[in-house]
């Protein structure tokens, strides 16, 4: 009686945290780590600055696009935190798409 064939377990790709600096398409697995939003504030009636949103880090969401309806499905936005396999973190770190968010909030 023969052994059954051992499928190849492939190991599971540790994932490295870049924050994008221009819009970008993962070639294949990521995770939005989120993004920092900025805090809102508007003018009130007697000329005061009122702080309407807190902003902060927002987690597991991806930065709002620039243009509503611009885009397409699997597109990042820029300033958004995202984890990608370490060989396509370092190559878009190298082509100045991302840089490095090892110490995420």
């Amino acid at each position: 009686m023969t052994e059954p064939a051992k499928q190849a377990v492939k190991p599971e790709q540790s994932l490295f945290p870049v924050r994008l600096l221009r819009h970008y398409v993962p070639k294949g697995e990521y995770k939005i780590a989120g993004y920092n939003k900025p805090p809102i504030e508007q003018k009130n009636a007697i000329g005061q600055m009122v702080m309407i949103d807190p902003g902060g880090w927002q987690e597991g969401e991806m930065h709002p696009a620039p243009l509503p309806g611009a885009g397409f499905p699997r597109k990042i936005w820029a300033d958004t935190v995202v984890q990608l396999p370490v060989d396509e973190a370092k190559e878009v770190v190298a082509k100045k798409i991302g840089e490095r968010a090892d110490a995420l909030p």
